[in-house]
């Protein structure tokens, strides 16, 4: 495995030298790293697998309060260690405006609020509030809302989950809400967040076994990213994919809707119930009944 190493090393040298910070093949980069693990933190790494080490400069579009991300065409070169961002922010005359340009990685990840700004020296006092910001980790790619960029890494705070090609990042809000004011403080806490995703059986014990300690010690649930409100039993994930995966209570779901559609209230989300009798089961309840809420950050679904 050495050698085949040192071959790829050296194949994979001569044929970058006149492609800086581009890999050159990025299955050549993963059996490099898994032949040895410390690979990208050698000098090899920044000519032969330099994005894939994360160690390429990173070129980010640059704008400042304009009405509309897409229309930023000037960009920046940011150097190693930056992500690109867009913010947007509202003032006190209650105009959005969009600010794009780099930020150092590790802000991405730390889940910490961007700073208000007050107003310039010199001119009308209009205070400058941030609403929201999103992080990428591609060239050029923060011309967009920032709600529509997917988070690249797991913010700290929160625990990380991977299998396979699902890569998710889980934490737990320990406040009595409703299930619509649950998925708003998802997404108010990390950027990305949403009601948690629960794709596998594997996923599942993750939750159990690295969050299950943090639940409450009584009967009280929490709410995940499960519902039917669009068709009885037809369950989907907070995307509106079908969901795949349940782990429900012995009889359930028991939404007594199906057979009588005008009672009330529709049993449309779920609640995992981690100390009842069957411990970490889910079962299909009201929406509006007040619960914690389990979240997620889906990297990649």
């Amino acid at each position: 495995m050495i050698g085949a190493a040192i071959f790829l090393s050296a194949l994979c040298l001569a044929l970058s030298a006149d492609t800086p910070c581009k890999d050159i093949s990025t299955d050549a980069c993963r059996l490099l790293v898994a032949a040895s693990p410390n690979f990208c933190t050698t000098s090899s790494a920044q000519v032969e697998c330099p994005s894939f080490c994360g160690l390429c400069s990173r070129t980010c579009y640059q704008c400042h309060e304009v009405d509309d991300p897409k229309t930023c065409t000037t960009s920046i070169n940011c150097g190693v260690g930056k992500q690109c961002i867009v913010s947007e922010t509202i003032g006190d005359d209650f105009i959005y405006h969009y600010n794009m340009g780099c930020i150092d990685k590790s802000y991405c990840t730390s889940g910490t609020d961007l700073p208000h700004s007050p107003p310039a020296v010199g001119r009308r006092a209009v205070y400058k509030r941030n609403l929201h910001f999103g992080c990428c980790d591609t060239d050029l790619c923060n011309n967009k809302l920032p709600s529509e960029l997917t988070p690249t890494t797991c913010p700290t705070g929160t625990h990380e989950f991977k299998d396979g090609q699902v890569h998710v990042c889980y934490y737990l809000l320990k406040q009595e809400r409703n299930a619509d004011d649950g998925a708003k403080a998802c997404a108010d806490t990390f950027h990305g967040g949403k009601l948690a995703y629960i794709p596998s059986r594997a996923a599942d014990d993750f939750i159990k076994s690295s969050i299950g300690s943090e639940f409450r010690g009584d009967n009280s649930g929490t709410f995940i990213g499960v519902f039917d409100k669009e068709h009885e039993l037809s369950f989907v994930d907070t995307d509106g994919s079908p969901q795949v995966f349940f782990d429900w209570r012995h009889g359930q779901p028991n939404d007594p809707n199906v057979n009588d559609p005008i009672r009330e209230p529709a049993q449309d989300c779920v609640i995992m119930y981690p100390n009842d009798r069957e411990h970490f089961t889910w079962q299909d309840r009201p929406c509006e009944v007040l619960a914690w809420t389990l979240c997620s950050i889906n990297i990649h679904k």
